[in-house]
């Protein structure tokens, strides 16, 4: 089980199973929901867009959702991106069509340690490689 110090005037927020024990020091100790803490948790509805052709210029992706705040981050695959707040329900990030590979990547929304659930954003083959894999697909069906 893990044991945690928290000095005077710091705060330890606990998120996970309900089943936590708590054994205050010296000092006093306030509970509190981790909702109280930091807010509701974000949600994403949709991403705009949700796709670009794998090698094309930059583009930006806005997520609409719920909850979002001034700490509202995008997380894209595993990585924190530069997020830009619009309102409470659209935040943007700048994607570089360029860096990926043909693949779903998922794009998710945290507000410090509340997540979101995720969305796919798809990077699709430029029109010439997916002509080219039809053709050879089609060749193969046809011996």
């Amino acid at each position: 089980m893990p044991h945690y110090e928290v000095k005077a005037g710091e705060k330890l927020v606990v998120a996970g199973p309900a089943n936590v024990t708590i054994k205050g020091g010296e000092y006093p100790l306030t509970v509190e929901s981790l909702e109280d803490a930091q807010g509701l948790a974000p949600t994403v509805t949709s991403l705009d867009p949700a796709t670009a052709v794998s090698g094309d210029p930059d583009i930006v992706m806005k997520v609409v959702g719920t909850n979002f705040t001034a700490d509202t981050v995008i997380v894209f695959g595993t990585l924190d991106e530069p997020t830009t707040l619009i309102s409470d329900t659209e935040v943007s990030t700048g994607v570089k069509p360029s860096l990926f590979a043909p693949a779903a990547v998922p794009v998710k929304v945290r507000n410090g340690p509340l997540g979101s659930n995720s969305l796919d954003f798809t990077f699709t083959e430029t029109g010439g490689a997916q002509r080219r894999k039809s053709d050879a697909q089609k060749g193969k069906k046809d011996d």
